[in-house]
């Protein structure tokens, strides 16, 4: 035993090796433990895989709150939308309220305006006094059959100012400056007479005439609206709307309400009204049906005047003005002295009126003015 091996520890012995020449030459110089690199760690290598298929893992806590949203969102828009209704109902309940109080409003003021208004005649012309509303009355009739129309309408407005129940003196008042061309001073009396309750369907149709005559025919067309929505019945009320929406350049318009003037007027008035019908056909091109029809009629005999005037338009259309004026002479010639009226009423309408602005001959025929001056009422 060497002396290296003698001066080791018995429990050392069997842990060294003994290093001699030849192999310290081959492993090198002695190192320490710590001058070795480190080691990399190891991946731990892929279990095998089972190709039996493994059911789903349960979601967990963060999946079930994010599963519970679209719920919470559907709750929101729930609320949102509520809110929503009872906002517009909210608003829309506001409009009524307002629509309301604005109709009291009108009617307030006007009931107002026309206390004023009478006070402010009464006092500037304050020449009765001691005179009862009924005194007053009669003295307006007697003035007005003498034809002192200003006297009896100053005395009518101070009877209505003494007496406010007293009914139709207003519209009246309004007829008289009707009948006399003050139309600005007959549309406020009307107006008032209205808010009243004085005549509402008569008012109504002479407001609507005066605003045809201003050429301002949505005011017209609600005036003869409001005063057959009072008066179903009156032919008058529907002929006047036809004839507004025909000056609106609405001819299919007028078609229907011509048709409710002719269910409700006499005889000689359904002639003039079935006329118009056929005229507002032509201005809405509906020439080849209105031929058609006086084909119809020719087969049965001779035309009749609103037929031969039907005719005349027709060529009008077709641009055959000679022949339409020979067709106006004939019908003019075939009038009667008692259906002249119907005569003036065909060769009246619009139809040959806004013609014979272009041709003086047709004019001549019809005995209109070429004149382009609109006609007040």
């Amino acid at each position: 035993m060497s002396d290296e091996e003698s001066e080791a520890a018995p429990g050392e012995r069997s842990r060294k090796i003994y290093m001699t020449p030849e192999r310290r030459r081959v492993l090198g110089p002695a190192r320490s433990f710590h001058d070795q690199p480190p080691t990399a760690p190891q991946s731990p290598k892929p279990e095998p895989q089972d190709s039996t298929p493994v059911a789903s893992a349960p979601p967990t806590i963060v999946e079930k709150k994010t599963a519970r949203k679209p719920r919470r969102r559907w709750r929101l828009s729930r609320r949102e939308e509520m809110q929503s209704a009872v906002l517009i109902i909210g608003v829309l309940f506001l409009f009524a309220v307002t629509f309301y109080i604005g109709k009291k409003y009108e009617r307030w003021k006007y009931e107002i305006e026309s206390r004023n208004y009478m006070k402010r005649v009464a006092g500037e012309t304050n020449k009765f006094p001691g005179k009862s509303a009924e005194e007053l009355v009669e003295q307006a009739l007697a003035a007005e059959r003498v034809g002192n129309w200003q006297d009896a309408v100053e005395r009518f407005i101070a009877a209505k100012y003494k007496n406010l129940s007293y009914s139709g003196l207003l519209y009246r008042v309004g007829k008289l400056y009707y009948d006399h061309g003050d139309f600005d001073s007959a549309d406020q009396l009307f107006e008032r007479a209205i808010a009243f309750g004085e005549n509402v369907d008569s008012s109504n149709y002479y407001r609507g005439m005066i605003a045809l005559g201003r050429d301002n025919f949505p005011a017209a067309e609600h005036f003869f609206e409001a005063a057959a929505a009072v008066a179903p019945f009156n032919a008058d009320y529907y002929y006047s709307l036809g004839e507004t929406l025909r000056k609106d350049h609405r001819p299919q318009d007028a078609i229907s309400r011509y048709e409710q003037a002719a269910s409700r007027a006499g005889e000689s008035e359904q002639i003039v009204c079935k006329f118009k019908i056929r005229m507002a056909r032509l201005e809405a091109s509906d020439t080849a049906g209105v031929t058609a029809e006086l084909e119809n009629a020719q087969s049965k005999g001779p035309l009749t005047v609103d037929w031969m005037m039907t005719s005349a338009a027709i060529q009008i259309s077709a641009g055959n003005i000679d022949g339409a004026v020979q067709m106006v002479r004939d019908a003019r010639a075939a009038d009667q002295s008692h259906l002249l009226g119907l005569f003036a009423a065909c060769a009246g309408d619009r139809f040959f009126t806004n013609a014979s602005l272009n041709y003086p001959e047709l004019a001549k025929a019809c005995q209109l003015s070429t004149s382009n001056e609109s006609v007040r009422p």
